[in-house]
């Protein structure tokens, strides 16, 4: 039978929804490799009940292709393969055992594991390793505003953006979401300054010790105007502060109780197993 004709055929069957196939067609074949059929059930079964008879016979079409190619595989691996290559109960046993293990891990630990942590073991892991959080760049808190070169009212919007006052920092905020192209507030975050300075048009060699005494930064290019206030710096190669590692460590405290738990169950297990005479070692 031609390709073309064997579709026509196959989507013909499909065309009034998949979902739409009644009990007693539920047996028909709808393809064949060799001596493997494709079953309309099992068509049925792959395609969404909800989807329309056009979305339905594509589907149906890109199903059947797929199943016909993989059963063609199959069938050359088969002549290919020794019957020891084609052996893999071992490994489906070894999977499934990684299975059984990995659900009965997981459930133990979503109802016995504590996962909050108090802040005086966060500070604690923190003060003991200072050393695997020095920065890598320099951070900071701040504000960023990109503004045309049009925009009103540029010496208040200086002098707001060079304050840490509430007011003007109000006063800044409502005028940049008229105004501005870009306005970031981050002065309750740590960025890091490559990040921002990105977006900054300014050259800047040497930032940990530039940002140590240059707190507000402006520039401007043929179309707008750059103002970067820096209200907190640390410079890079400084411990990070915990703040911003506080999540990782919480995780890596999690981590190692998840470890600790695993640990402790299969010693309990192996106990109980000796305990109960569960099982013997042959030498």
């Amino acid at each position: 039978m031609k390709p073309g004709l064997f579709t026509s055929i196959v989507l013909g069957m499909v065309l009034s929804a998949c979902s739409l196939f009644k009990p007693a067609e539920q047996d028909e074949r709808v393809a064949r490799v060799q001596d493997v059929f494709l079953l309309a059930s099992e068509l049925d079964g792959a395609i969404p009940g909800h989807v329309s008879e056009e979305d339905s016979a594509v589907l149906a079409e890109r199903y059947i292709d797929k199943w016909v190619k993989e059963q063609l595989m199959c069938l050359h691996a088969r002549h290919a393969l020794s019957e020891e290559q084609q052996d893999f109960k071992r490994q489906l046993a070894a999977y499934h055992r990684s299975l059984l293990i990995y659900n009965y891990r997981k459930e133990l630990l979503r109802q016995k594991l504590d996962t909050l942590v108090p802040e005086s073991e966060i500070k604690s892991y923190y003060q003991k390793n200072l050393n695997n959080y020095l920065l890598e760049h320099d951070i900071i808190k701040g504000s960023y505003i990109k503004l045309p070169r049009s925009a009103p009212r540029i010496n208040e919007v200086r002098q707001w953006s060079r304050s840490n006052g509430e007011d003007d920092l109000a006063e800044l905020r409502d005028y940049c979401s008229d105004q501005a192209e870009k306005f970031s507030d981050f002065n309750d975050e740590w960025i890091d300054f490559p990040a921002i300075s990105q977006e900054f048009p300014m050259q800047i060699y040497q930032p940990s010790r530039y940002l140590r005494y240059n707190k507000n930064l402006e520039t401007k290019d043929s179309l707008y105007r750059y103002f970067l206030h820096i209200s907190d710096h640390i410079p890079k190669g400084e411990t990070a502060p915990l703040e911003l590692v506080k999540e990782d460590i919480i995780n890596i405290i999690l981590n190692k109780r998840k470890l600790d738990f695993i640990r402790q169950l299969e010693q309990q297990v192996y106990r109980e197993g000796i305990s109960r005479n569960q099982f013997e070692i042959y030498k």
